[in-house]
């Protein structure tokens, strides 16, 4: 127990960044449990079973499987980076004897005593949360007005424990997934590699990637398949419904097993993808140059923060083509007929809102994580004669270059998911419409930019004002 608590004490910002991210998922998991205990009381109440029921199902569905599926990917995410950052102690370790299932045990062990710390947060913050966000969660979806009714302590207890559960477990598969890379690892190549961490993952990931990248074009495919003939003529509300729904559900399974592939095989493809844009966008200036040398050396450190935000870019800009889609064939339709009810932007983030948030939350604690590793560049950078204005350029076109790639990323399955929806209207309804959300998504990208590249400069001032030797001998000393 010593030796991991001088861990934690050692590396205080990787380890704050993991229990950050493990804070949010205890928090999120506990809201929705709440919400969810909450409608399951107001079934019991006259005059509001129906609306509950609706709003129970629908909380139940769409917003809880991705949240539980993204939370325990960027657990695996921000705790493989955390295990890059710590590998030389771990050699260490086992190079004085520790086992393959010792190094895996403690790696775990040190995930769940910060999740213990993050179940004590979200027991005061998640009720909270419920109460807060508990209206705009039912106007969104179709449960407008229904109360918040007062719970008494057996009930917000069993609501609050479903939700540390959920989160545990978010925590131990997370936690699980990445450390059995470690455990696999000699200690001998373990303290080699600790200053030169893998460029690729492991081919079980890979696998298990391409297998859920094959998942989500069989999951197109059956939809396209099993969609229905339907003449204008007959237009209702009920035979829109039976024609699109397996096609709207196989695309909503692919953008899920999309956004898992993401996460699995990112670090495999970060690279190429790298390297392809960066020499198409080949500027002259000098800083962006150096930037981009160092967003090509760099980009296996960065995944932590580069494939959440995809994964994040993904399920958000699949949602988006597929209501950009539906609302361009709506307006081809006769006036005055039934259709179906186009989904805005604020239900959109009803239903995927809690993964958004754990994605957001793991790309800060992944770049947290990296912060270390961007400092010793730039101080490498300062000692070679780099100004501070091209210092403080560089800093800032970083975060620039992360949201670049993982919106080029998000790109492809999102480009997927709606030409698959475009060729199901047309097999339906003889209609070829083809929507792509490209003003949204060039107002979210260029938001993120901004952030990242105001929040990668902030970061950054503390090495720049630093002494470039400090910062390398700091390095050097790990």
């Amino acid at each position: 127990m010593r030796g991991l608590l001088r861990d934690f004490r050692d590396a205080p910002v990787v380890w704050g960044a993991v229990l950050l991210l493990l804070a949010v998922v205890q928090c999120v998991s506990g809201m929705v449990m709440v919400m969810l205990s909450n409608a399951r009381m107001a079934m019991a109440v006259p005059g509001l079973h129906d609306r509950a029921v609706i709003f129970y199902m629908e909380l139940s569905g769409p917003p809880l499987v991705p949240m539980v599926i993204v939370g325990m990917l960027m657990v695996l995410l921000v705790v493989s980076s955390a295990i890059r950052q710590r590998r030389r102690p771990l050699a260490l370790i086992a190079l004085q004897g520790a086992t393959p299932g010792q190094l895996t045990s403690r790696v775990c062990v040190q995930v769940l005593l910060l999740d213990v710390v993050a179940t004590l947060v979200s027991l005061v913050v998640s009720p909270a949360l419920a109460r807060g966000l508990y209206p705009f969660a039912t106007r969104q979806l179709e449960a407008d007005g229904l109360p918040f009714l007062p719970q008494d302590v057996t009930g917000m207890l069993r609501a609050l424990g479903c939700g540390v559960v959920f989160g545990f477990a978010m925590a131990l598969v997370g936690s699980l997934l990445t450390a059995r890379a470690i455990g696999g690892i000699s200690p001998v190549g373990a303290l080699r590699e600790a200053s030169d961490p893998p460029k690729t993952v492991g081919v079980i990931r890979l696998v298990l990637a391409w297998i859920m990248f094959a998942g989500a074009l069989v999951s197109l495919a059956a939809g396209l398949l099993n969609v229905r003939k339907t003449s204008m003529a007959r237009m209702s509300v009920q035979v829109t419904f039976s024609s699109m729904s397996p096609l709207a559900y196989g695309n909503m399974i692919a953008m899920l097993l999309f956004t898992v592939s993401v996460c699995l095989a990112g670090p495999a493809v970060l690279s190429a993808t790298v390297r392809m844009w960066t020499a198409v966008a080949c500027l002259p200036w000098p800083a962006w140059r150096i930037a981009c040398q160092q967003t090509r050396a760099r980009v296996c450190a960065s995944s932590s923060t580069i494939i959440p935000l995809a994964a994040g870019l993904t399920l958000l800009m699949s949602y988006e083509s597929l209501t950009a889609t539906i609302t361009a064939w709506t307006r081809l339709l006769p006036a005055g007929t039934p259709t179906v009810e186009v989904p805005g932007f604020a239900r959109i983030l009803a239903l995927i809102g809690t993964s958004l948030v754990l994605v957001l939350t793991a790309v800060c604690s992944g770049y947290l994580i990296a912060q270390r590793g961007r400092e010793l560049d730039l101080a490498l950078v300062a000692v070679s004669g780099g100004t501070q204005g091209q210092l403080n350029a560089i800093a800032a076109l970083d975060g620039l270059m992360t949201v670049i790639t993982s919106s080029l990323i998000a790109f492809v399955p999102s480009l997927l998911v709606s030409v698959s929806f475009s060729i199901g209207i047309w097999l339906s309804f003889d209609v070829l419409v083809f929507g792509m959300p490209w003003l949204l998504w060039l107002v979210v990208v260029l938001l993120l930019a901004a952030m990242a590249m105001l929040g990668s400069w902030l970061t950054a001032q503390r090495g720049i004002r630093t002494s470039p030797t400090v910062v390398i001998a700091r390095a050097a000393g790990e």
